[in-house]
């Protein structure tokens, strides 16, 4: 069940759901990197939104478990309830495209296939990033660190 999460509290986004001439409203995914850190680059029409899962130098395999790239389309289960979301959150003529997952099944799973590095104890969480391609979906035991920059056309 997703969950609305705003890592970009100060930011206001600027896609909306209606098409403006000669431009193409949509977030999209530039990079999804991983020498190290785990960094997801994603731009719309005006900025460029890097979101780092910083790496811990005792256990650096311990904080980020799964990143899952899946196209949109193969995602509408998981997109269910989308629009009453952020009917309840405000947002009624804006794409939003920041959640986390509740009752994940992808979290289970993980949970089950990295057993030894995920304890009970730890409370990782499930975070989804929608572009008008892919869901990139991140297993990780805290939330990124987020930077934008207005990008110069």
């Amino acid at each position: 069940m997703l969950v609305f999460w705003n890592p970009i509290r100060d930011h206001k986004m600027s896609i909306s759901f209606t098409h403006r001439d000669g431009e193409y409203d949509a977030m999209q995914l530039h990079s999804v990197e991983r020498p190290g850190n785990l960094r997801i680059i994603l731009e719309d029409n005006h900025f460029s939104y890097l979101f780092e899962y910083e790496e811990s130098q005792l256990f650096p395999f311990d904080e980020v478990y799964a990143v899952v790239r899946t196209p949109e389309h193969m995602r509408t289960g998981l997109m269910e309830g989308y629009f009453e979301i952020l009917e309840e959150e405000g947002i009624t003529d804006k794409f939003w495209p920041f959640f986390k997952v509740k009752h994940s099944l992808l979290l289970t799973w993980t949970r089950n296939a990295v057993d030894i590095h995920m304890p009970k104890e730890k409370k990782p969480n499930h975070h989804v990033y929608i572009t008008v391609d892919e869901v990139i979906e991140v297993i990780a035991d805290r939330d990124p660190k987020v930077t934008i920059q207005k990008i110069d056309k």
